[in-house]
């Protein structure tokens, strides 16, 4: 008792230095808060300052903890209250209108009319670290020049190309997968063709549309700050959610560091209502949950039907996540609430199938725990990561057009009683878990080491400066093509100049000679 006390105590006071950490997370969704909150938390639990402008402020205090409310300032890219599975699903239909939907709608626009964001730019304070999550938005990056501190940043997912491209990170399209493209390992020739437009079209909107968005917000109110592109440089580490576990393996240089599964925390008690349907369950349970923007009642008729259909028919439990006061037509066996406690749901041994639309927090959450997914992925990564999870035997995909009473019955139905979905879930959960170090631990470790090493420039490899033609050797490419065209130019004209003086040599002599023989018989 006296030690547990005694460590309490102790994580009020920094081991070595204590540093003042800074941050500014812009993006106004639950699911990306949730990456770096557990490393801010656990910062300020190790003794740092730590001061947070977040949308998502906590009730209780933590000490060594500031947050600043920000809410206001963010607004997020559709109406949640109003939007629908159908319009999302049409936003989204395909790659390329998911990346349309990235330029053109997750520009927030707000920041220079922000009175918290505002007045931090007139702060005084002294910062030793900038973290900010530079998701399709690079304008918090000012923060950085304002207080001249080396910056860490985040994304919750895998890698966008030009996130690649300003660390060094190797992202060949021949076999590195875009985000968005749903393609998992080895591609096929039409596949990588439209990989490469994928990484072609987003390697050129992205300066075209977002920095030169970044670089007007960023001057309406800092007209001191350095061009967006300077201010990218400054980046010292890249954080990224996604691990090679789950989304298809790639080359990462030292200054990007995997914390995937970070958000994961040990699970907690369940509700006694909850936990009380589990285990008299004697079938085990189904949990359904279309994420925290998602709403499953907003499934459209023919779809919710399906849906329930295929809940009546099966002997176990349902928990569905239903943010509607009542669902129409629901049987005995499902469990409807607003809010559920995904986290210590999908912990419990008795739930054997995770009904969900993909997103990599949830998808990992299911992987730790060994628990089958039926993915119905509806825009982003959300694709990409069930079909790894089917490559990998441990889920399946269920389009969200094809969704019907007759589909829908027969995935569910195969993915509880065919034991191979189990058994190579639980594979995944043993390589998921097997680290040298937990998330939480590698993060905070990468954070203070960045700290102690003043931005750790020694980490950034020389790819990150390089123009685009260097990086791709388009230079030297063009130096070898011209060097062998010269050569065998020189060959070429060489060869014809010494055969000419030959072919001279020869015909010219015996040409002389027979015009002597022609004039002696002219005089005879």
């Amino acid at each position: 008792m006296l030690l547990a006390i005694f460590s309490v105590f102790l994580s009020y006071f920094c081991v070595g230095s204590c540093y003042k950490i800074l941050a500014v997370l812009p993006v106004p969704s639950k699911s990306h808060y949730a990456v770096l909150d557990p490393l801010l938390v656990k910062l300020a639990e190790l003794g740092h300052d730590v001061t947070v402008y977040n949308p998502y402020p906590k009730k209780n205090k933590i000490p060594n903890y500031k947050e600043i409310d920000i809410a206001s300032c963010m607004k997020l890219p559709v109406n949640i209250d109003t939007i629908t599975m159908d319009d999302m699903a049409s936003m989204a239909s395909s790659p390329f209108s998911c990346l349309a939907f990235l330029f053109i709608n997750l520009q927030n626009n707000n920041i220079p009319t922000c009175d918290p964001l505002l007045q931090l730019l007139n702060s005084t304070e002294k910062y030793d670290l900038f973290f900010t999550e530079t998701f399709v938005s690079d304008a918090m990056l000012m923060y950085a020049a304002k207080f001249k501190v080396p910056v860490i940043t985040y994304i919750p997912n895998v890698m966008f190309p030009w996130l690649a491209s300003r660390m060094g990170n190797p992202d060949n399209p021949a076999y590195v997968p875009n985000i968005l493209s749903g393609f998992v390992g080895e591609m096929s020739f039409f596949q990588r063709v439209q990989n490469t437009v994928l990484y072609g079209l987003s390697m050129i909107l992205y300066p075209l549309r977002t920095s030169k968005n970044d670089d007007t917000i960023i001057h309406s109110v800092y007209e001191s700050a350095p061009p967006v592109d300077d201010l990218i440089k400054n980046t010292s580490l890249l954080f990224i959610g996604a691990n090679s576990v789950i989304n298809s393996p790639m080359p990462m240089v030292p200054a990007v560091v995997d914390i995937g599964g970070i958000h994961i925390k040990p699970a907690k008690p369940l509700p006694k209502n909850i936990e009380k349907f589990i285990n008299e369950s004697k079938h085990g349970v189904v949990y359904f949950c279309m994420g925290s923007l998602l709403r499953g009642e907003t499934f459209p008729p023919e779809k919710r039907e399906a849906f329930l259909y295929a809940f009546s028919k099966i002997p176990q439990r349902v928990l569905w996540k239903w943010e509607g006061d009542v669902l129409p037509g629901k049987s005995d066996n499902i469990m409807i609430s607003k809010w559920m406690p995904q986290r210590d749901i999908l912990a419990h041994p008795n739930v054997k199938l995770f009904i969900s639309h993909g997103g990599l927090l949830g998808t990992s959450e299911a992987v730790y725990e060994g628990v089958p997914v039926l993915g119905i992925p509806i825009f982003g990564d959300q694709r990409t990561n069930i079909k790894s999870l089917e490559a990998n035997g441990a889920g399946e995909l269920l389009d969200y057009n094809e969704i019907s009473k007759e589909v829908v019955l027969e995935k569910i139905q195969r993915l509880l009683n065919d034991p191979k979905y189990k058994e190579n879930a639980k594979l995944l959960s043993d390589r998921y878990r097997d680290r040298p170090m937990s998330p939480l631990d590698t993060a905070v470790y990468w954070t203070e080491y960045v700290i102690r090493h003043k931005g750790a420039p020694h980490l950034r490899t020389a790819a990150a400066d390089m123009p685009w033609y260097q990086y791709l050797l388009l230079d030297v490419i063009a130096f070898i093509v011209a060097v062998l065209v010269a050569g065998l130019l020189i060959i070429y004209y060489t060869t014809k100049f010494i055969l000419r003086a030959i072919y001279g040599l020869i015909c010219g002599g015996g040409a002389k000679k027979g015009s002597s023989k022609s004039d002696k018989k002219k005089r005879n």
